[in-house]
């Protein structure tokens, strides 16, 4: 399911419509991520795992990480494209668990 998750999360970038301004672009991709990340957690066969994930690492709106990147010191473009980066890495630390690297 990992190997799963990484595919669509690596190809959020080709999915974004790039037309759009690049706060709109940040929008989609937090979307696609969040999107993915919950059916990624339907799909798994350990439930207790899944629900586990459900309530201690669920998804986290996009203003919480507009708030984030603005606390850092992020603005302007600059905050819109940390978020989209943002969106299309997967957590290294869940990769390593899962042997994948």
């Amino acid at each position: 399911m990992r190997i799963w998750y990484n595919y669509h999360d690596k190809n959020i970038i080709n999915k974004i419509d790039k037309s759009l301004s690049i706060k709109e672009q940040a929008i989609q991709a937090h979307f696609l991520r969040n999107k993915y990340r919950t059916q990624a957690r339907k799909l798994m066969r350990d439930r207790k795992l899944a629900k586990h994930l459900d309530i201690n690492n669920y998804n986290l709106p996009f203003e919480y990480y507009e708030n984030k990147y603005l606390k850092q010191g992020y603005r302007n473009n600059s905050l819109y494209e940390k978020i989209l980066d943002a969106s299309t890495r997967s957590n290294k630390t869940v990769n390593k668990i899962f042997g994948i690297l």
